[in-house]
Order: C-alpha cells, then structure tokens, then sequence
C-alpha cells in the first residue's frame, strides 16, 4: 500500500482506509491513531527498522496534517556491506505482529552472504503480515568453498508470504571446485640399509668358548635328532664369525663369516657362509619396506645329501614365515626385527654339517611410492568473491602418479568442476605391502551452486530484474 499524499487536500476516511484496511466500523475520532496505538504501532525495543509513521503524535493535539507522506508500515533500506540479513532480527518482536513490513535494496547497492551456512537475506518462518522486499540493487550469495554447495542469496523459510518486487539482480554463489584426484601408486628400486644385525645363532662377534647353538623354535620339527649347530662330533667345535666385518675371535676360522656390505649407492646387502657346519641363524632390521630377493647354497664338491638349501625369512622365532629354496623373493617390513635362517632340508645323518651353506639378502628391493595427492579446487563466485581456478598437484617420483588437477569454481549460480583424474602409477607388480602399481582415482565432484531463492513457492515476483541460479 502507498504512502498517504503528502500535500494537498486530506480526509479522515483517507487516514481510516490506510490505517485499518477493509474496516466496516463507523468512523472514528482522530484519537484513535495516536502512535503507539493498535492501529498505528510504535517500534518494539528491538525493531531496528524505520518507522514510516514517525511524526504522528503519541498523544496531545493530533490533526489530519500529522498524516501527509505517512505509511502503515516498518521499513529497512540497506546499504553496501550489509551482510548476513535476517527479517526476525531486523524487526524484533514486531515481525511476528501483523503490520506490514518492508525490506528495501536501492540501485547501486549490494547486499550479500559472507558464508554458506547463511543466505544474504532470510525471511523466517515466524513472520506474520505482509512482507514486501524491493530490490532495486544486487542480493548475492556466498561462493562454495572448494568441493562444497553455494550459499542461497534469498531465503523464505516456512510458509510465510513474501511480495518480491525484483529490478535488479539476485544471485546464487557459485559451487566450489572438487579436489582432483590421487596419483596411482608406482613401484621402484629402493636402497636398504640394514641395522642391528644379529647373529642369534652363536652370539655376538664369537666367543673363547663352543658356539650357544640357538636355533629357532619351528626347526625343532625339522631336525629331531638333537644335531648340534656347529658340527659337533663330526668336525671340531666352532667358533662363531663376527657381525659387520669385525675379525674373528682367537680360534675362529676365516671360513665362517656374516658381513653387511654397504653398498652405497646400491644400497646394503647382508651375506654369510660357513664350512662344514650350520645352519646360519641371524637377526636383521632394514629401513625400506619392500619385496627383497634372498637366496641360499650348498656345495656339493664333497658329496651330496646335504637337502634343498633354503633361508627362511619370518619375524617370529616360532614360525618358519616365508621359505625360498635356492633363490626367491621374500616380504620385508621396515623396522621389524626380521630373522634369517639358512639350512638345507636334509640333514642326511650329519647332525648340521654342510659341506659349504652360503645365503645372502639383497641390498635393494621394490618398493611402493605413494600417488601425490590431487590438487585443492577452487572456490566459487559469491558476494566479494571471484571464482578462481583449481590448483595443480605436486609433482610426483619413484614411478609413482602426480594427482589431478583440482576443478575450478563456478560463477555465480553454477556448480564447480570436476577434479581431474590422478595420473597412473608404473613399475613393476608386487603385492606387497600392497598391490602396486596402481590407476589414478578419479577427482571429485564440484560443489553445486547455491539458489537465487530458496522457498520459491512462498514469494510472488514482479519486475523486470534477473535471477542467477536455479530456485527450489
């Protein structure tokens, strides 16, 4: 309803049919619309709104020219920066009377969201009377972050009734960018470096006495004769080699030997021998976690009958683990106590005496490179905020895939892109710690975009103005 003419002449009827519409009652004294009476009301304590009857007596002398240019309503006229609006807390304790209620953006002004959680302006569900918003400016909502919805620019929540008078633009923020994807995992030659070997079966570095024969639990199972580990009654007792190149204690023979060969570049590898005596049980903790090449010999140039030569590779002392006959592969964990066992299948009545048992375990192995994880997306446009472009991952190495790309963030009312595809991964295949190599995954999805007006089915439109983005 307009205003009351501000000039000219005026009636008692005019102010009557303005203030207390569709009225049938006789006429009443000009007494009756003081300010702050039911028919024209004063602002609650906590309506913050302009009050387009102000001017009208609260009591005294009141005449009809108290009523040029008033109107029977509370209104809000926003500036720029005005952010985050709600109806319930610009109106106070007044949005739930029923008196009508005004809500106004000029040209040239813009008021928006500064967050998804928040349209930039809401009508609540509580509202009672005619709610009127007049939009001669802009109303934008806040841009998706990266992979997240917009935010809604209008926002009618329940079923309460709103006249939209739209000539300028509203507009919905953007969608963010999804984040691309992971690069595949690749597989490539690592260089170990092993530490803390152990010799378990004879003890450190040797002694001045007979060996400690230790042995794992599970041979138990494979040699019930009670052989002894040095050869006892078949050659003379043995003294044990020492670890990582230290010489042999007094009665040792050079012929016994464990020795970690660091091998630079290439990496550390561990080997051992023994004459005529085994077999050979060490101890080992390497820093890669990979699929390592071990293998194991006996010399027949003295006869045969000495079994299969085969190292067990386990990090129990009660279970054989992974057993390789001659030469194979073994999983080896990093900074896992690993133990090595060196011995052949048969015994052949010799109690442990070998010819010649050698093993060795090599220096590199294939190891698993993780994917570079995929780029950030970008965000969406929204109220002070351009859409920008998705990032790029880092680069990747060790045949492993570079992730995606992330997807940009969409314009106002428009959903973000898609992430793209991390690249795949190269190599060789293992299984171990995981099956590698492996295909880049897929980006995700961009946010989509916020609405222009959400509750749509509450407003009815006039205007010639614009909407950005869907409605719901």
């Amino acid at each position: 309803m307009a205003a009351l003419q501000a000039s000219g002449a005026i009636s008692f009827q005019n102010i009557e049919e303005h203030y207390n519409p569709g009225s049938n009652l006789p006429s009443r004294g000009l007494s009756e619309f003081y300010l702050g009476g039911s028919l024209v009301r004063a602002n609650a304590s906590n309506n913050s709104s302009t009050n387009m009857s102000a001017g009208v007596p609260a009591s005294g002398t009141i005449s009809l020219n108290d009523f040029y240019g008033k109107e029977r309503a509370f209104k809000k006229t926003f500036s720029d920066g005005n952010t985050n609006q709600s109806a319930d807390t610009i109106f106070g304790d007044d949005f739930e009377v029923d008196y009508p209620k005004q809500l106004v953006i000029s040209s040239g002004h813009t008021i928006g969201a500064t967050s998804t959680s928040n349209a930039a302006l809401t009508i609540e569900s509580n509202g009672v009377g005619s709610i009127t918003i007049t939009n001669d400016g802009n109303i934008h909502g806040a841009g998706g972050a990266a992979g997240a919805a917009g935010g809604n620019a209008l926002e009618v929540a329940g079923s309460v009734a709103v006249a939209l008078v739209n000539n300028g633009t509203i507009k919905a923020g953007g969608g963010g960018g999804g984040t691309g994807g992971t690069g595949g995992n690749g597989v490539y030659t690592a260089n170990a470096t092993f530490s803390s070997v152990t010799d378990v079966g004879g003890g450190a570095f040797g002694n001045y006495n007979t060996p400690q024969n230790n042995m794992p639990s599970w041979m138990n199972s494979i040699y019930t004769g009670g052989g002894d580990l040095d050869g006892q009654g078949v050659v003379g007792d043995r003294r044990w080699r020492g670890i990582n190149g230290q010489y042999a204690r007094y009665g040792v023979g050079s012929s016994t030997q464990f020795r970690v060969n660091h091998g630079g570049g290439a990496g550390d590898s561990i080997n051992g021998n023994c004459a005529n005596r085994g077999p050979m049980y060490i101890s080992a903790v390497t820093n890669t976690t990979g699929v390592y090449t071990v293998s194991a010999a006996i010399s027949s140039q003295y006869g045969s009958g000495y079994g299969t030569p085969t190292i067990s590779v386990s990090t129990s002392t009660s279970s054989a683990g992974t057993s390789v006959s001659n030469s194979g592969t073994a999983n080896i964990t990093a900074s896992t106590t690993t133990y090595f066992t060196t011995y052949g299948t048969a015994s052949n009545n010799k109690d442990y005496y070998y010819n010649s048992l050698s093993f060795s375990v090599s220096g590199t192995c294939l190891a698993i490179q993780s994917g570079t994880s995929g780029g950030a997306g970008g965000v969406g446009q929204g109220y002070n905020q351009s859409a920008t472009a998705g990032s790029s991952a880092s680069s990747a190495s060790n045949n492993a895939g570079a992730g995606g790309a992330g997807g940009a963030g969409g314009a106002f009312g428009a959903s973000g892109s898609t992430g793209s595809t991390g690249s795949n991964g190269s190599g060789s295949s293992v299984s171990f710690p995981s099956s590698a190599p492996t295909n880049g995954s897929s980006g995700s999805a961009g946010g989509a975009s916020g609405k222009s007006i959400q509750g749509n089915s509450n407003v009815t439109r006039t205007g010639s103005g614009t909407l950005t983005g869907d409605v719901a």
